[in-house]
């Protein structure tokens, strides 16, 4: 009898410890595919009508870079490489450049008619892995594809833009930039302490 007992506690605490390690699996599996980062915050002062200077952070945020728009709307591209699921299980995190900030354009009519303006927002790397990975690792590689991914929002001053990386793309998200305000009655302090 008490070795029919020690046989089912320890197949029942098998089972359990089967079962925690299938849940962990689960949830560490879709957080790695569903990582995000933040790679930028945008802030906007308006100049004129669709005209707009721009504070942009990137990297560690610290160090901001102005830029001038032209547009309803702003916009930034970015060249991304996208790891298959099993690179990204291990570990392997979508890579990304970024490459151009620039103003846009409700209507089609004012797209065609309006100034516009471009800036190089990303660094030229020494040794680039895009174009290597491209050439040399075609079919054994762990690299799923290259694309270029882009995100744009309408430009409002009331708003501060974070545009994140995921595994498989750019998405942006806004929070107000007023440094203090009242929501629901309650007043709301924004503390930013991005840098030292």
């Amino acid at each position: 009898m008490r070795k029919l007992l020690w046989g089912t506690s320890l197949t029942v605490l098998t089972l359990a410890g089967i079962s925690v390690a299938l849940l962990f699996s689960n949830i560490y599996t879709f957080n790695r595919l569903t990582d995000e980062a933040p790679i930028a915050k945008l802030r906007f002062t308006q100049l004129a009508p669709q005209k707009y200077a721009v504070e942009l952070r990137t990297g560690d945020f610290c160090d901001p870079q102005t830029f001038v728009l032209y547009g309803d709307e702003w916009r930034i591209d970015a060249r991304f490489l996208k790891w298959k699921p099993l690179a990204n299980l291990i570990g392997l995190d979508a890579m990304y450049r970024l490459e151009r900030l620039t103003g846009r354009y409700q209507t089609v009519s004012d797209e065609n008619t309006n100034r516009h303006q471009a800036w190089r927002i990303g660094k030229q790397p020494g040794f680039d892995l895009f174009q290597y990975a491209k050439r040399d690792w075609k079919y054994w590689s762990p690299v799923d594809t290259f694309f270029g991914s882009s995100v744009y929002e309408a430009v409002d001053p009331a708003w501060e833009y974070t545009v994140y990386r995921s595994q498989s793309g750019l998405l942006v998200r806004k929070a107000s930039a007023a440094p203090a305000h009242y929501e629901g009655g309650a007043l709301v302090i924004h503390i930013e302490k991005d840098c030292p």
